[in-house]
């Protein structure tokens, strides 16, 4: 999970109390563009546009074998934790005009369809994602109703229980603080903190 393609010189570090940080070891990694990167920054664009979520209705009639709808779910919405969205970035879309009662194609409808957990769970925590829940779409489908009728029982839950918590295996996964050129990340399973500068 990144944002984006670029080297990343990687300094490991050690401190004492009283002693000035040194630094033990230092290579460098390149971050590269994959299936993942590509099909989130895809899904990010297409919040609110139509003909492209409509299009990913295809995946749908494919029927990809369980398996690799889990690796989907993993790596598109890890890539998707780690794109800058813009400001206003909405899963309804940047056109705030369009009123519930519009039936209409959500990125949380592509998500229940193909019973993607996690790109659901990051989706629910962001602006527009509880909202995209009562939407339906043109065969009178909501996200909710997806998940039933598909038989994702975890999925409905996430989709209508208050207090659910996060997918299991993210548990282990990171968190990020982005402040102007500089992150913080913390990964919870090493519990180890990371401090990054862009350069």
């Amino acid at each position: 999970g990144h944002d984006c393609c670029e080297t990343v010189k990687v300094a490991l570090c050690a401190s004492r109390e009283g002693h000035p940080v040194l630094v033990v070891a230092e290579d460098s990694f390149q971050f590269i563009q994959d299936e993942a990167y590509d099909a989130a920054q895809f899904l990010a664009t297409c919040a609110g546009n139509q003909q492209a979520l409509n299009f990913t209705r295809f995946l749908d009639r494919s029927r990809p074998p369980a398996a690799d709808v889990d690796f989907l779910d993993e790596k598109v919405a890890l890539a998707f934790r780690h794109l800058k969205l813009p400001a206003e970035w909405n899963v309804l879309g940047a056109d705030q005009s369009l009123t519930e009662n519009i039936p209409r194609e959500t990125l949380m409808h592509f998500a229940a369809r193909l019973g993607l957990l996690r790109l659901t769970w990051f989706l629910l925590q962001q602006p527009g994602g509880r909202g995209a829940l009562s939407i339906h779409n043109n065969e009178g489908a909501t996200p909710v109703s997806l998940a039933l009728e598909r038989g994702y029982q975890k999925l409905h839950q996430l989709l209508t229980d208050e207090e659910v918590r996060e997918p299991d295996s993210w548990s282990t996964l990171s968190h990020t603080v982005h402040s102007g050129d500089y992150s913080v990340k913390y990964h919870r399973r090493l519990d180890v903190y990371m401090l990054t500068a862009e350069a």
